[in-house]
Parts: structure tokens; C-alpha cells; sequence
């Protein structure tokens, strides 16, 4: 089929929800030169063969598309500010992130979420010390995770040495305590928008543990898949004078381990209930936002 000639150079470049190979990415990069927006997601890999075990396709596949990234990656030449990659399991892993802090001192922005290779303290160490400009970073693992903990409280000390001046932060697991949020909190002061996902617990002891050492800038707090007490809300309210938006987003599965017995129904129909009570408070009504299970 005829068509138009490529452009020159692609300043943004989106690719999603399709099947990929390093060749083609290779082949793309030469009109990468000038790339400063890459986002990756929910690519998939070749199809597995019929004789091929699902051990030997998830071996075969594993990092397959990182050798093209990296040609991208090499040739945008210090242009990229913006780097996403979401949904790619397997085929894409945290080396991308090392990869990225070779080639791309520049980065501003980075998104990686991963479902199999969530990014461990190792390459967060490698991306500071390549990338030092980067003020946005969303790194929270997908769930369900096959390494859940490999996010780690040492991950989140490591993000704030690193990164002091960052602006914006989405970081989560179970591996996320008060010890990691709190000395995060001490050395990242410039912090405008905080998002927690699948955290164990936020309550009163951690908001107040946290906002003791930081969070006197925060704008926006997200709370997904993480269970919230309301006297934790109250505390980061009281203490976070610039906040002006808290998004509450859960399900009964985040706090229940059989979700479907009536006694979680109730008591989770309660909780739900004091949270929204909250609404009533002076200062919170226009703040607070509540998003589970068809509640708004």
C-alpha cells in the first residue's frame, strides 16, 4: 500500500496494544533523532509456537524488545524528556530504566509499571546517577505482582537521595512502610502529588510519622487499592496546608480476604461510610473524593 513518506524526525512516539519486535523498533529508531516523548504499553511479544512449552516462550520472550528500545533510546541523542513504560510484562524489564539512565540524561519524566519485573533499589541507584533531572517518577508495581515486595523501603530511601527536587511520585506494594515513606518525605521537600497503590495500611501512626518529616507542599494525595483510616485523612488534611485534592480509590478486596462473606460486606460498607462522613467537615467537602464500588 502507497502512502505519504515517513517525517523527518517523530518528536512523540506512542506504541500500544499491538504485538512488536526489536527489528521494528530498530527500524523506527532512525527517525527517533529528535524523540522527546517515548511511551510503550501493553505490547506484546510474538506468538507463542504450538510445539513451544509456556517455560520456553516466557524464556524465548524475555527482554525480547530491550535491544530495540535501546536503539531508540540511543538515538534520540540527550532529546527524550518523557519515558513510559506500562503493561509490557516480560518482554520489557527494569533494565529498560538502566538502559534509560545510559542514553537519556535528560529525562524529566518517567513512568514503570510491571506486573513481572518491578524495579528493585539496584537500577533506581543506576537512574539517579544517569538521570538527575527527573521530577515526575512513577514506579509502582502492577497488581497483582509476581515480586511483591521487591519494591522495598530501601527503594523509596534510595528515591529521595536521588531525586530531591521531585514534583510528583507513584510508588506502592507491600514493601512500603513508614520508615521508607517517612525518609522520603524528609528529602523530597518540593513534593506536590503523592500516589500510594496496593501500600499494606495508611493510618494515623504513618500520616503522622510522614507529615513530620515532609508533605508541607503536597497538592494531591492518591490512595489506591490502599486501605485508609479517617483519622489518617484528618491528619494529612490538618498538616498539609497546600492540599487541595484527596482521591480515595478501593474495593472490599483491599481489605477483605474473602470479599464476598457478608460479614466484610458490612463492615465494609461501614468504613466506606465514615469516610464519606468526612465530606461534612469544614475544609474537606470539596477535597476529599471517594471511588469504591459505585460510590462517588
Amino acid at each position: 500500500v502507497c502512502g505519504p513518506p515517513p517525517p523527518a524526525v517523530w518528536t512523540r512516539v506512542l506504541l500500544e496494544n499491538g504485538r512488536v519486535s526489536s527489528k521494528f523498533l530498530i527500524t523506527l529508531s532512525q527517525w527517533c533523532t529528535q524523540t522527546h516523548s517515548l511511551i510503550l504499553q501493553n505490547l506484546k511479544p510474538r506468538q507463542r509456537g504450538k510445539k513451544e512449552s509456556k517455560d520456553e516462550y516466557l524464556k524465548s520472550t524475555r527482554g525480547c524488545l530491550e535491544e530495540g528500545l535501546e536503539a531508540i533510546l540511543k538515538a534520540t541523542d540527550g532529546n527524550l524528556l518523557i519515558l513510559k513504560v506500562s503493561h509490557c510484562p516480560n518482554i520489557l524489564t527494569d533494565r529498560s530504566l538502566w538502559l534509560a539512565s545510559c542514553y537519556c540524561r535528560t529525562l524529566q519524566a518517567i513512568t514503570y509499571r510491571s506486573a513481572t519485573d518491578p524495579v528493585g533499589q539496584e537500577v533506581i541507584w543506576a537512574l539517579g546517577a544517569g538521570c538527575r533531572d527527573i521530577i515526575s517518577l512513577q514506579v509502582a508495581p502492577l497488581h497483582p505482582c509476581q515480586q511483591p515486595t521487591r519494591f522495598s523501603n530501601r527503594c523509596l530511601q534510595t528515591i529521595g537521595r536521588c531525586w530531591p527536587h521531585l514534583r510528583a511520585l507513584g510508588v506502592g506494594g507491600p514493601g512500603c512502610g513508614i520508615q521508607g515513606l517517612a525518609s522520603l518525605a524528609r528529602n523530597c521537600m518540593r513534593l506536590q502529588v503523592l500516589e500510594l497503590d496496593h501500600v499494606s495500611e495508611v493510618n494515623q501512626e504513618l500520616a503522622a510519622d510522614v507529615c513530620r518529616e515532609g508533605l508541607k507542599g503536597l497538592e494531591m494525595l492518591v490512595l489506591t487499592s490502599t486501605p485508609v483510616t479517617p483519622k489518617a485523612l484528618l491528619h494529612f488534611n490538618s498538616v498539609c496546608r497546600s492540599l487541595k485534592s484527596i482521591v480515595v480509590q478501593i474495593g472490599i478486596a483491599d481489605y477483605f480476604e474473602d470479599p464476598n462473606s457478608p460479614e466484610a460486606m458490612k463492615l465494609f460498607e461501614e468504613m466506606l461510610e465514615k469516610l464519606q462522613a468526612l465530606k461534612k467537615r469544614p475544609g474537606f467537602c470539596k477535597i476529599l473524593h471517594v471511588k469504591a464500588d459505585g460510590v462517588c
